[in-house]
């Protein structure tokens, strides 16, 4: 009788040593992928330059000269972008940047400038013959232009443009001028003068540019400028405002008539109640403050 073959027992040593081979394998692999991030991290760190941020630096106010050497100095590049006419501001210095003072960038960035125009921009001049004032003031702010001073002579049209004239001169239509020119006008004052009245406007709290486009409305000058203590720039009368002014609000007076003004930086000066305005020239005003008409 022919005998059946035992089967081999199966060893469980070789099942341990499988088993520590896989394991091996697999840490091999898990430290592959660990050195792969790790010199991923590395090489971007190095790339990014990470740690190399520099502060954007203030150039708001500085000449180009002076941008190029604070530039230089952290490493950062600048363009100029683009170029616009300021009248708080010399020809050629910065008005603005991008990114602003402060914001971290890497070395060799790129800051982005707007300087002041080395030439005044140029506006045509409008036609305001036969239009109404407030006609006239909304052409003239349309193309940057603002009203000057307004006279009065006989004739029918009352308010109405007769004449239009800068620097004491007739200026035509299509007349190249400097944005922001004031444009003097002569309007007609009609055939009845008792009729020709106008109210004094309230400026109290306005600035000299926001009061001279109300005078205008109401076909008025300012007259005197007149500031405190507290103005003595031009920046300064930039930034005030008016509290106290004559003739006083409601007033009667002529067409072309001047508002004289006081004006102030200090705010609390618009809480006090004003005695009744005086002319500039009246014998009692001793304010002993300067005349602005300079600016």
């Amino acid at each position: 009788m022919e005998e059946t073959p035992e089967k081999p027992i199966q060893n469980n040593d070789d099942s341990r040593t499988q088993w520590l081979i896989l394991l091996r394998q697999l840490a091999i692999l898990l430290a592959v992928i660990v050195l792969f991030f790790v010199l991923t991290f590395v090489a971007l760190r190095m790339y990014t330059r990470h740690g190399q941020n520099v502060s954007v630096p203030e150039l708001r106010r500085l000449s180009l000269t002076e941008v190029k050497k604070i530039c230089d100095e952290r490493g950062l590049k600048f363009e100029i972008s683009d170029s616009v006419y300021s009248s708080n501001a010399a020809p050629g210095t910065v008005i603005d940047q991008t990114p602003p003072a402060t914001f971290k960038v890497k070395k060799e960035r790129t800051i982005f400038l707007t300087i002041k125009a080395y030439s005044v921009e140029q506006v045509a001049m409008p036609r305001l013959i036969d239009l109404s004032i407030k006609s006239a003031q909304a052409q003239l702010a349309t193309a940057g232009l603002g009203v000057g001073r307004i006279t009065y002579k006989p004739d029918i049209a009352r308010d109405a443009v007769l004449e239009q004239k800068f620097n004491g001169k007739d200026i035509p239509a299509g007349t190249r001028v400097a944005k922001g020119s004031l444009i003097d006008l002569v309007l007609g004052k009609g055939e009845d003068d008792n009729v020709s009245k106008t109210i004094v406007p309230d400026l109290k709290s306005y600035s000299l540019y926001t009061a001279g486009l109300v005078a205008a409305q109401n076909s008025l000058n300012i007259g005197a400028k007149i500031g405190d203590g507290t103005v003595k720039t031009q920046s300064d009368s930039l930034s005030a405002v008016i509290y106290k002014q004559s003739p006083a609000k409601g007033r009667i007076v002529l067409p072309g008539s001047e508002i004289d003004v006081w004006i102030t930086t200090d705010q609390s000066k618009l809480n006090e109640s004003s005695p009744v305005e005086e002319p500039a020239d009246s014998p009692n005003n001793n304010l002993g403050n300067d005349e602005l008409d300079e600016y």
